[in-house]
């Protein structure tokens, strides 16, 4: 979405699904950080109509990059999701000895715990999706891991295709804009104990991390269905879901 400030947002209706309907545009969104964006492209983010901003942030990144508490950003829902593994990604660049691949797992056990550990934090997300009128977005401070496997549940609800979903997911690393803010904000913390490899996966997102949090979702789920099933969509809300957002 061209909003100036804005970080990995996008619109991600317009797939179609395995019964040939076509999810809605211009009613579910994602993105990083909405604390960059200028007041003067306040009113580009309200005509989105957005009715509800699930913020899945963990207290401390609101804190210090809180989204404005003014319209059109004063529908937003705190929905905290705080992976433990992400401690661990973060201490790792303390680390000389910590290479990029290493980080490559740090970060599929970020998404592995997402899927498997925060069934209620997306029952709420889900939640709100079903009650909104109008606009729905989710974000985090990148809009690529806890937004990631959010979206792509949602993408899953609504019969997309899985390598369709894997694509959406993706996308994240077409936003460059991730990198230039996190490059300067690494390199104050960190000095020259990060390396360019990591630095772009910090950045970005690889299809393993999405398959890996989807083995999880197997693992202890049975499968997507079954995920579903536990975060509050059964058969009636998922009828529901589909009316409101396919057509």
């Amino acid at each position: 979405m061209p909003i100036e400030g804005s970080l990995n947002f996008r619109d991600f209706g317009g797939y179609e699904t395995v019964d040939g309907k076509l999810v809605r545009t211009g009613r579910l969104f994602r993105c990083g950080s909405l604390s960059y964006i200028p007041p003067h492209a306040h009113g580009d983010f309200s005509e989105l109509d957005i009715g509800v901003i699930c913020d899945l942030r963990r207290d401390e990144e609101a804190q210090a990059s809180p989204t404005p508490d003014i319209k059109p950003f004063n529908c937003s829902v705190r929905i905290p999701i705080d992976p433990g593994s992400s401690f661990l990604m973060r201490d790792s660049f303390e680390n000389h000895d910590h290479t990029h691949e290493q980080r490559i797992e740090f970060m599929t056990e970020v998404t592995r715990e997402i899927a498997r550990d925060h069934t209620e934090e997306y029952r709420r997300l889900f939640e709100e999706l079903l009650n909104v009128d109008n606009g729905f977005l989710l974000h985090c401070t990148a809009g690529k891991d806890r937004t990631g496997f959010g979206a792509a549940m949602i993408l899953y609800a609504l019969g997309v295709p899985e390598d369709v979903i894997v694509e959406d997911y993706l996308l994240t690393n077409t936003a460059t804009e991730l990198l230039d803010i996190m490059r300067p904000m690494f390199e104050q913390r960190y000095g020259d104990r990060v390396d360019e490899a990591s630095l772009i996966v910090t950045a970005g997102v690889r299809e393993q991390y999405l398959r890996a949090a989807l083995e999880e979702v197997h693992q202890h789920f049975g499968s997507v269905d079954g995920y579903l099933e536990a975060v509050g969509i059964d058969q009636a809300a998922n009828r529901e879901l589909r009316s409101r957002l396919l057509v």
